[in-house]
């Protein structure tokens, strides 16, 4: 690398530094809209703990229907997840209690602020029922008495907002075993299926599809110019849906705001004590590695910048606690990464006769390894707390997860890439990156199961 390349890539690193720490914490108007930037630092999910949100209970009501109510109760527990990781919401708690035979379900979703909210966000509980019919029905009519219901909310088992292959917005459903073969019997125009399908919601005309297709796989499209160009409108029909596709009758029992556990004091006592301590890495690091040190600053810098922007833009990040304590966790192993690198520089320099350049590619080499194990370790704790932990745990594991990810590029990548940088413009001096040669007779020590050896003029003999 010559000192021209290495100057315009110290350059690209810096610039792009600071602009996304300014884009990170600053808003203003975009010109020639209406709409304002916002920090996307700002834009970052919070917990219960941190935001509060909203608390919604619902009582369960028997209605008789086949199944154990107990696993039907489960089964509307995990839909009711599902629905809320879809929407954006994976720090969302569901619970189901019981008391005297009696059960209800506990529904609370942060940085909701008001308290209806999380009825439009999950949908009002509501009966949802699939009607065959010759002409189109329509919207608001009741259910004719004598109307008979191919298949209702039980044997659907999704719904969702999607594209299709031309770019506009349509509502997807996935049925059961049992569903799909009703639907597909009802979409069969050929042989005594319908031309329409009327679904009602409570007993109410809420929409009449045209069939299309005779769909035979259980997985249906619906389309419709209402919401071709508009997602969120496609998102509230699936939404309709979805509240009439629970395996119990749900009824809204409370539905009450929870203010944040921690308060507004209490962030920003943890933002100046995650600067503080970044700070404090940031020389600890300088002071003892020197050139080194550096560039593991300006790559902890990156990292730092990253992992916001990636906290801000992943539907799967919602700040809490946990979430922190996993944040800080990661900054550590980057650090740690870091160290494990600039020690068998070190020990390569000091025990040979390598030039900077050569002990620097040498260290990165013989580092790469342990660094490795330790981090995708890590990485399978973070998979498996992912998959199987409670609410608060999956935040935690998330941003772990994506610390864990980012620290290991920032120093195996970036990190190197700023030393290379560091080349043209200073590869002779010992001082600058820390760096000695061992003293004759002084004990080589191994961090391995090899015995000392005696290093006698710059060299291992």
């Amino acid at each position: 690398m010559n000192l021209k390349k290495s100057i315009v890539i110290l350059t690209v690193i810096a610039v792009f530094i600071i602009l996304m720490a300014v884009f990170a914490l600053v808003s203003f108007p975009v010109a020639g809209t209406v709409y304002d930037y916002h920090g996307y630092a700002t834009t970052i999910k919070l917990g219960l703990d941190l935001s509060g949100g909203v608390s919604a209970v619902f009582n369960v009501e028997d209605d008789g229907s086949e199944g154990d109510l107990a696993a039907r109760v489960d089964g509307t527990v995990l839909s009711l997840q599902e629905m809320l990781l879809q929407e954006g919401y994976p720090e969302a708690s569901v619970t189901r209690t019981e008391s005297g035979g009696s059960y209800s379900i506990r529904v609370e979703v942060p940085d909701v602020n008001n308290a209806e909210d999380v009825l439009d966000l999950i949908g009002r509980p509501a009966k949802l029922q699939f009607v065959g019919s010759s002409t189109q029905g329509s919207v608001g009519t009741a259910l004719p008495a004598d109307a008979k219901v191919a298949l209702d909310g039980s044997n659907l088992e999704t719904a969702y907002a999607t594209f299709d292959q031309n770019g506009e917005c349509v509502v997807a459903l996935r049925f059961d075993s049992e569903g799909t073969k009703a639907f597909a019997d009802l979409t069969d125009t050929d042989n005594g299926g319908f031309k329409y399908i009327d679904i009602y919601v409570n007993g109410s005309l809420f929409s009449s599809v045209s069939v299309q297709a005779h769909i035979t796989d259980g997985n249906a499209v619906i389309s419709s110019e209402q919401w071709a160009d508009d997602y969120s409108a496609a998102s509230e029909f699936a939404t309709r849906l979805q509240a009439g596709a629970f395996g119990v009758t749900l009824s809204v029992g409370e539905v009450r705001n929870i203010s944040p556990t921690l308060g507004d004091d209490a962030v920003r006592v943890a933002l100046i004590a995650g600067a503080v301590g970044v700070g404090l890495i940031f020389i600890f690091m300088a002071v003892m590695y020197r050139g080194l040190g550096l560039a593991a600053d300006i790559a902890l810098a990156v990292y730092v910048v990253l992992l916001v922007w990636f906290c801000s833009v992943l539907p799967w990040v919602q700040l809490t606690l946990p979430g922190i304590a996993g944040i800080l966790l990661s900054i550590g192993m980057a650090v740690d990464a870091n160290i494990i690198i600039f020690e068998r520089i070190r020990d390569e320099y000091r025990h040979s006769s390598k030039p900077i350049p050569s002990s620097i590619k040498a260290g990165f080499k013989r580092s790469f390894a342990a660094i490795l194990d330790g981090n995708v370790t890590t990485l399978i704790g973070a998979v498996v707390l992912w998959i199987i932990g409670s609410a608060s745990i999956v935040g935690f594991a998330v941003t772990l997860f994506i610390g864990i990810i980012l620290s290991m590029f920032t120093a195996l990548v970036i990190t190197r890439l700023l030393l290379k940088a560091f080349m043209p413009i200073n590869s002779t001096s010992e001082k600058f990156y820390g760096l000695r040669r061992a003293k004759e007779g002084e004990v080589r020590e191994e961090h391995s199961f090899i015995k000392n050896e005696t290093v006698k003029g710059g060299e291992v003999k």
